[in-house]
Parts: structure tokens; sequence; C-alpha cells
């Protein structure tokens, strides 16, 4: 299943927090979201267009998702 095309979000269950897919959006959708102490990473669903340029760069597969599926 390919994730281009599809808005995105971020599965903070897998998600490690490095950032990267945050420096790569065009679009800066991704936006940094106070979790208790931690920084956490989010997609804001009307900035993401679902170019899927973050797609290659991050680490951890399964943690860019597309927005409709479920989080583990």
């Amino acid at each position: 299943m390919t994730l281009a095309g599809n808005k995105l979000k971020i599965d903070t269950a897998v998600c490690i927090r490095c950032g990267l897919c945050r420096e790569v959006c065009p679009e800066d959708a991704v936006h940094p979201k106070l979790h208790d102490i931690h920084h956490w990473f989010e997609v804001v669903p009307d900035e993401c267009t679902g170019c899927g340029e973050c797609l290659p760069y991050c680490v951890v597969p399964g943690a860019l998702v597309a927005a409709g599926a479920a989080s583990a």
C-alpha cells in the first residue's frame, strides 16, 4: 500500500520524535505539540496535501500513516 496521495498523520505509538518529517514537509504541515513534558509532532490535516515528500525520510516504518488509519 502506498501512502503518497493520502493525507498523513503520525502514529505517536511508533514515532521516535526525530522531526525529519517536519524538516522536509514543503507545506509546513507538521507542527510540534506538547504532550505532558515531551514534544510530539502532529500533521495538521488542513495543511497536509498528501504529497508524500516526508515518507522517504521517516526512519521508523509505520510512524507515518494514512489519516483515516487506526493507531496501534
